[in-house]
């Protein structure tokens, strides 16, 4: 059985909902199988509901969410190094006293008390690296000298000793694995972003049904370079009221909302508060088509099968995503509804919207993408670790008795 566990998450929690979802799975399904369970991140600074596992299972799973300051854009630098610092500092000292045995960690920007735990202090513990985005090595060679540097860290040091170093689907863990070559093949893995199947307990019907007009949604970050929301806003405004679009967006540049105060459309909403993640399935349900608004910047935009393709699926809605894409292609689906369908953004006027809405002669197919198998799987393989290492100790110790 598996004793002590970490996840180093130095982003904040509350920005990516498939971490909180396996933080869910573990508490609520897995608590059993865990003596303690340690997570260290930062504050979110979006004004986002702060995360939290329910008191009572909370305590029952002995589980403990660590939270340290996060760089706010108006820091002067001396403050934002003195939080770099603050996170790296109290992980580590919470891994000291902690000493687990299993390391999860997310992205090169959690490596550094990764690496001096297990470097120095604690050799045998198992790592695991899950990344929430494909990180090429021009990105890196963008980036931040900091992250630069953890990232030759993990590559050097940790990267060879990880059980499990997983993407997002199996295009983004092609890429990372012609970036590492020499990394073993079992340890590459796939671990997708579906949402919890309890979605489904709270979906309406009414979205299914050919009503007008049609409700467009889309929730998620915004901005004009990496988005087509502009071409999307005045195809909407060029309908006449046949469509609505609203938005749900916190994460967004200042000339966004300029740009959705001037546009003053009574078929464009948009909430810039977004929606808290666990509210999600009642407002979805009320949609008939979600969006996604990407567009192919590099290869981790465009080999992206976001986390709003399987949501929006879950509450049943179709989805409309930029013909650029790759990572949503395989989810294609015109014989069945929900549709996933690709448009070309760029050419919205010669898109025939009211085909893409008909469903006549069309079966159901309810969603099959939700993350509790995904975690099952890799929770089992957290165990198997463990249970193997402690089989090792056994046979050890029976040897030495003989």
């Amino acid at each position: 059985m598996l004793k002590k566990l970490a996840i180093v998450h130095y982003l904040p929690l509350e920005y990516y909902p498939p971490v909180t979802n396996l933080i869910d799975y573990l508490a609520y399904e897995r608590k059993n199988e865990f003596d303690k369970i340690s997570i260290y991140s930062s504050h979110n600074v979006k004004g986002r509901k702060k995360y939290q596992v329910s008191s009572s299972k909370y305590q029952d799973a002995g589980l403990k969410i660590n939270r340290s300051p996060f760089p706010n854009e108006k820091d002067n630098s001396l403050i934002r190094l003195f939080e770099y610092l603050h996170f790296n500092l109290c992980t580590l000292i919470g891994l000291l006293k902690l000493t687990p045995n299993v390391i999860l960690y997310y992205e090169s920007y959690s490596v550094l008390p990764v690496y001096i735990y297990t470097k120095i202090f604690n050799r045998k513990c198992k790592v695991f690296i899950h990344n929430h985005e494909y990180a090429s090595k021009d990105w890196y060679d963008s980036t931040m000298k900091l992250v630069k540097y953890y990232h030759k860290l993990e590559k050097k040091c940790l990267y060879p000793r990880a059980e499990w170093i997983s993407q997002t689907n199996a295009d983004r863990l092609h890429f990372f694995q012609q970036d590492h070559p020499h990394l073993r093949k079992e340890q590459l893995r796939v671990m997708p972003n579906y949402p919890p199947s309890g979605w489904r307990k709270t979906l309406q019907v009414s979205n299914q049904q050919s009503t007008t007009p049609t409700k467009l949604i889309y929730v998620g970050s915004l901005s004009f370079e990496d988005t087509y929301l502009k071409e999307l806003c005045e195809w909407v405004v060029a309908q006449k009221g046949n469509i609505l679009f609203d938005v749900y967006a916190y994460n967004l540049y200042e000339d966004v909302k300029t740009y959705f105060k001037a546009l003053d459309s009574p078929w464009v909403n948009f909430f810039e508060q977004g929606i808290e993640y666990n509210k999600q399935p009642q407002l979805l349900s009320r949609y008939h088509v979600g969006l996604i608004l990407y567009k192919a910047h590099n290869q981790n935009y465009t080999y992206n099968a976001p986390n709003k393709l399987f949501e929006y699926l879950a509450c049943d809605l179709d989805v409309w995503y930029p013909d650029v894409l790759q990572g949503p292609l395989p989810y294609n689906t015109t014989d069945s509804y929900p549709k996933v369908i690709p448009i070309d953004f760029e050419n919205m006027g010669l898109f025939d919207w009211q085909k893409a809405r008909d469903k006549e002669g069309l079966k159901y197919k309810a969603s099959e993408f939700f993350c509790e198998e995904v975690y099952q799987t890799f929770v089992d393989e957290l165990v198997k670790q463990d249970k193997k290492r402690n089989r090792i100790k056994g046979t050890a110790k029976k040897t030495l008795r003989k």
